[in-house]
């Protein structure tokens, strides 16, 4: 992994800079950044704008990362822009994500997109997507993850990520602790940023919630959405939406000023997301919320037993999956599969994970920076210890673990598999 901006931007600006033609949303932070990014571009796709949408990162396909209004870009035309790019690498070598971003940014300039949203890959201060031309920055919290680049604590993490703030551009924050939305605001009005407050300034309701969806309240300093249905189910996917609610208020309020950074360099395409923006009736937010869906976010697979897939992959996020789970099924009726990378501080999770079902599964992945069997029994020591009956399994491949889970699932079980893009991946052959 390489750090900096220097040899994107040169090979953004050897390909014409195509990034700054069109008006972009970028979406940071340690968990959330593709659920948010997705009903984003999901109600601005209502709002009958054209849009671009890059990921990080994918989960079955590279082509995953790169859409427009939902679609994965061909891959002839993937290969076609990966060419045009490697013609320059002798001048711009570039890393595997500077590459995508910067195809990505072909892609789009190339269809006439109105207005793209990218989610960062890591941090924000020097990640590639840094220099896209964004129209509203967005941070959708901040928890302990890639301590070795991004630093140990949550201040010096959003020190990082606030690396992706411009002047006059407004920045949409969901920071859960006073500490960090008062250091955001101080760095905010620094540099001269508006700072949304999601935390303070927007509330989200449970209505109710299923294996198939949930029904959520929102209620903005704009207006309340009423009964808005999501597909992403868990309290975490109700603060990812009212964040991107409060993106898409914020992005239409920018366009009706015309000194905007993203307006004044790309005009055309600002004109147009101005018409469209001018008024954002509540309709297509609903619809937009509604209508968005990305695999691997607590997804549960039609069928029964109940299957869940699930990329979280640090502590926090994992802790969220099993609050989710709790909410679906009892711990008796739990079954987990469980892969995680070496390098993940996984803290009180184990021990959580344990209360929360009958038995677990710890896999070591085929990825090379996966925890082997060894450091798998090592984080779970002593997690299914007094107070609960879980069993715990080091098993030697994904597919054995598919197979013992299979055998004891009975009809009103929850088979839940997590821990990272690469436990899901593997998973989803055998499933």
């Amino acid at each position: 992994m390489k750090l900096g901006l220097e040899n994107i931007s040169r090979l953004l600006e050897l390909l014409g800079d195509p990034h700054r033609r069109v008006p972009a949303v970028l979406v940071a932070g340690t968990n959330g950044k593709g659920s948010v990014t997705t009903f984003i571009s999901s109600i601005l796709c209502r709002c009958g704008l054209r849009v671009g949408t890059f990921y990080s990162p994918h989960l079955f396909r590279v082509n995953e990362r790169i859409r427009i209004d939902g679609d994965e870009i061909p891959s002839a035309d993937l290969d076609g822009i990966i060419g045009r790019l490697r013609e320059h690498h002798g001048e711009a070598p570039f890393t595997f994500f500077e590459g995508l971003t910067a195809a990505a940014a072909v892609h789009f300039e190339r269809n006439g997109v109105d207005a793209a949203v990218f989610e960062v890959g890591l941090g924000g201060r020097l990640d590639a997507t840094r220099l896209v031309n964004a129209a509203v920055t967005v941070i959708t919290g901040i928890s302990r993850d890639h301590g070795e680049h991004l630093g140990r604590t949550k201040r010096r993490i959003l020190t990082e990520k606030l690396g992706i703030v411009r002047p006059r551009v407004p920045l949409v924050a969901h920071l859960s602790t006073r500490t960090l939305r008062d250091a955001a605001r101080r760095a905010c009005s620094r540099k001269g940023v508006p700072f949304v407050d999601v935390f303070e300034d927007t509330v989200a309701g449970l209505r109710s919630i299923g294996g198939d969806g949930m029904m959520v309240d929102i209620t903005t300093p704009v207006r309340r959405y009423r009964g808005v249905r999501l597909r992403m189910i868990g309290e975490v996917q109700m603060k990812n939406a009212a964040t991107a609610v409060r993106t898409a208020e914020v992005l239409a309020a920018s366009c009706l000023r015309a000194d905007t950074a993203a307006g004044r360099e790309a005009r055309g395409a600002w004109r147009r997301l101005r018409r469209k923006l001018r008024r954002l009736p509540s309709r297509p937010v609903k619809e937009g919320l509604s209508g968005a869906f990305l695999p691997g976010r607590f997804q549960v697979l039609p069928g029964t037993p109940r299957i869940i897939f699930d990329v979280s992959h640090n502590e926090e996020a994992l802790a969220a999956s099993l609050d989710t789970l709790r909410l679906l099924s009892p711990p008796e009726r739990n079954i987990l599969i469980f892969g995680v990378l070496s390098n993940k501080k996984l803290g009180r999770f184990p021990r959580r994970a344990a209360v929360a079902a009958r038995s677990i599964y710890l896999v070591p992945l085929r990825n090379s920076r996966g925890a082997d069997r060894q450091r798998l029994l090592e984080l779970f020591a002593g997690a299914g210890g007094k107070g609960n009956n879980c069993t715990i399994a080091a098993v030697r491949g994904m597919g054995e673990a598919v197979r013992a889970a299979q055998r004891e699932l009975g009809a009103g079980d929850t088979l839940l598999v997590f821990g990272s893009h690469h436990t899901v991946e593997e998973a989803a052959g055998f499933l």
